[in-house]
């Protein structure tokens, strides 16, 4: 892939900003590509195919379009507007624009999967698992910046079933291990959406 100063400037100001990961390394084992292509991209390379949809999945950073510069999915309501109507708008696109970047990041897996001539089974056990954990990333991200706001969490405890996220909860947490999840399908009565 050719040098892209562009992505090279971003990506070393994306690392910079964060806080997550110390080093390239971690920055490589967190996004799950190999530390060498990471250490391409500090250099200037551009990411391409599935390791661009890992790479914006984790970064929010993009490849630029034509010539405007690279641009990074994260955006910062203005200082001079406190407006959490503003604010929340910015992250659902926000989230909306990195959940499309991890939809399409699956769409390789399942290809793999499909070309490997796995049983049909097997092939949709691997894309659903990989849809669990997109989907808990996403309600990680969703909830972290409610938890601030009591507003938020009002509106947020008004609209979401209390049920059924304890009956989420406690199946989510059951699921590590065999006996903690065979008590739980024997003490559970609740159905999903049922209040």
């Amino acid at each position: 892939m050719p040098k892209d100063p562009h992505f090279k400037d971003a990506f070393r100001s994306w690392f910079e900003a964060q806080s997550e990961f110390k080093n390239l390394r971690q920055v490589a084992s967190g996004i799950g590509i190999p530390f060498n292509t990471v250490r391409g991209y500090w250099s200037g390379k551009s990411p391409s195919g599935k390791n661009l949809a890992l790479v914006t999945a984790a970064t929010g950073l993009t490849l630029k379009t034509s010539d405007r510069p690279i641009k990074s999915f994260k955006h910062v309501a203005p200082r001079d507007i406190d407006s959490p109507e503003l604010t929340y708008a910015i992250s659902l696109l926000d989230e909306l624009a990195v959940n499309l970047v991890k939809a399409v990041a699956s769409i390789p897996p399942a290809q793999s999967a499909m070309k490997e001539k796995l049983p049909r089974y097997k092939r949709n056990l691997k894309v659903k698992a990989t849809q669990v954990q997109s989907l808990l990333d996403a309600l990680q991200r969703v909830l972290e910046p409610l938890l601030d706001d009591p507003k938020s969490l009002q509106v947020l405890r008004e609209t979401v079933s209390g049920s059924d996220a304890g009956y989420l909860s406690g199946l989510l947490g059951a699921l590590f291990d065999d006996r903690r999840l065979e008590s739980w399908r024997e003490l559970t009565t609740y159905r999903y959406g049922s209040k």
